[in-house]
């Protein structure tokens, strides 16, 4: 755990410019202020559930959070060069529009009409479904690109690439108790577990534990395209024409991908995705990240269940 935290701290020595961060800190706390005082994404753009225009609001959100850091880097780091690369467009636009295509696809309730029309099975399945659905949606069409058109090596934007697993187990610890903490808190127990209990085993005759266990395997392996996208694509990918200023606006849109959940998970993700992304510029791999993020995602299920037992 150590060369991660000297990895975090070296990155952190050679990038930190106080009115720069400043102003990114600025622009994230406005984000996080309108969005959870006009319940921007959970009360307006998810209104729109089930239709094609809510792909175009989800990509204006996060086209305006990740070119308005862009701007900022290109201010504070007096580095504008980057705007004349097709190379920087051409991921950019790709990576946000696979980012808002899988947060708006439109297609879950026909899929889950497709196999069950009791609500209990239908909402199991559209549920799940919004797991699933990322590996078709990011993890393909990512090494698709990869293979076709990215000429640049970087192991599958880190997906090939792995290292020591013993460092991402010591942080994991370090969080635990956090998690444990955290778990108590109202906002946390309203909305964890993901999972909620259901009659889906009965409904269909399964095992008792069969439908949580898809469900939360599947709400965990997702974190392996949330970790290949953000820290693969966007940092390991981006920093071919951004170098190390890669790491923010990837923070930035980061951010705006929790703005569903309470806002304390919210902020304490601007801090993860900053960690995990240092981690994945200098390690070239995502495989730390996945580790980390599918067991802090299972802890905060297991101290979500255990709030409900005591």
């Amino acid at each position: 755990m150590k060369k991660l935290l000297n990895l975090v701290r070296e990155h952190l020595q050679q990038d930190f410019r106080l009115a720069y961060y400043l102003t990114v800190a600025a622009l994230l706390a406005l984000s996080i202020v309108i969005n959870y005082t006009i319940n921007l994404e959970n009360g307006i753009i998810d209104r729109h559930t089930g239709k094609w225009i809510r792909v175009g609001y989800y990509f204006i959100l996060y086209a305006v959070g990740y070119y308005i850091t862009c701007l900022l880097v290109s201010a504070f780091k007096n580095n504008y060069t980057f705007w004349k690369a097709k190379t920087f467009w051409v991921l950019s636009l790709v990576g946000l529009f696979i980012l808002s295509f899988d947060r708006g696809f439109p297609y879950l309730h026909e899929i889950a009409s497709l196999f069950s029309q009791q609500y209990e099975g239908y909402s199991w399945i559209f549920r799940t479904t919004n797991h699933a659905t990322g590996f078709f949606i990011i993890l393909l069409p990512l090494l698709i690109f990869y293979k076709a058109f990215d000429k640049t090596p970087s192991a599958h934007y880190g997906l090939t690439h792995t290292g020591n697993i013993k460092p991402y187990i010591y942080l994991l610890m370090v969080v635990a108790p956090v998690i444990l903490i955290a778990s108590f808190h109202p906002s946390f127990s309203s909305y964890y577990p993901i999972y909620k209990s259901n009659t889906v085993a009965e409904l269909w005759q399964w095992p008792d534990y069969l439908p949580a266990f898809i469900f939360e395997f599947l709400y965990g392996m997702d974190f392996l395209n949330v970790e290949l996208l953000f820290r693969g694509f966007f940092v390991i990918g981006l920093a071919q024409v951004l170098g190390k200023d890669a790491i923010i606006p990837m923070v930035t849109i980061y951010c705006y991908l929790h703005f569903g959940k309470p806002v304390g998970e919210t902020i304490s993700s601007i801090f993860g995705g900053y960690i995990l992304g240092t981690i994945a510029l200098y390690t070239r791999s995502v495989w730390g990240g996945v580790f980390i993020h599918v067991g802090v995602a299972w802890l905060m299920e297991a101290g979500a269940y255990f709030q409900k037992l005591i």
